[in-house]
């Protein structure tokens, strides 16, 4: 059988929802959620996405990393079930043999990890700064998005060594991951 490797974006390819808007909505209380949005409606055309998005977790600056990863395993509990596309897990059921599939998304490794973890994925995301187990409000990666998915992929994998890659996206934040794929696939999994 031949050697496979399953590049899989994680927020729109295999989600109804975008994963990270949900979250802001779930960790934090109205007033914080509302803030964080005017600020990102009125600010968006002065900074980039990435730096919009890290600034969502300076609600978190302080805040002890083992309370927030129950508040991540919380919002899988809540949202997950309904928010995974019953094509892909039915893609996924049907591949033969003992697949790699990673999943590499923007979205924080706080809350993708245990699923990954429960569905037997490797991960690769955005990840949070902690210092003395204390979220500082940053990210600790860069935003893993657009060429930023090739630059981690290529660190952790060598492809060469893979005779078919699958590579399934839905934004252009995903054409550069595209390019990596013996196989593309571009908005393939429907509801």
């Amino acid at each position: 059988m031949k050697k496979r490797i399953y590049l899989v974006d994680f927020d729109g390819t295999i989600s109804k929802k975008d994963s990270f808007c949900l979250f802001t909505f779930f960790s934090v209380n109205i007033f914080s959620f509302l803030k964080y949005w005017a600020i990102l409606f009125f600010f968006f055309p002065f900074y980039t996405n990435p730096i919009l998005k890290e600034k969502f977790f300076l609600n978190f600056k302080g805040y002890n990393e083992d309370k927030f990863n129950s508040l991540c395993i919380e919002f899988i509990k809540f949202k997950f079930d309904k928010i995974i596309k019953k094509s892909f897990l039915n893609y996924i059921n049907s591949i033969e043999g003992n697949p790699k599939i990673v999943v590499v998304s923007a979205s924080i490794n706080n809350y993708l990890k245990p699923w990954c973890d429960k569905m037997g994925f490797e991960l690769i995301s955005t990840e949070l700064e902690t210092v003395d187990g204390k979220l500082t409000g940053k990210f600790s990666t860069p935003n893993c998005n657009g060429f930023e998915k090739v630059i981690r992929i290529n660190k952790k994998y060598n492809l060469s060594n893979y005779e078919e890659i699958h590579v399934f996206g839905n934004s252009k934040g995903d054409l550069p991951m595209l390019k990596l794929g013996t196989h593309k696939y571009y908005k393939f999994f429907i509801r």
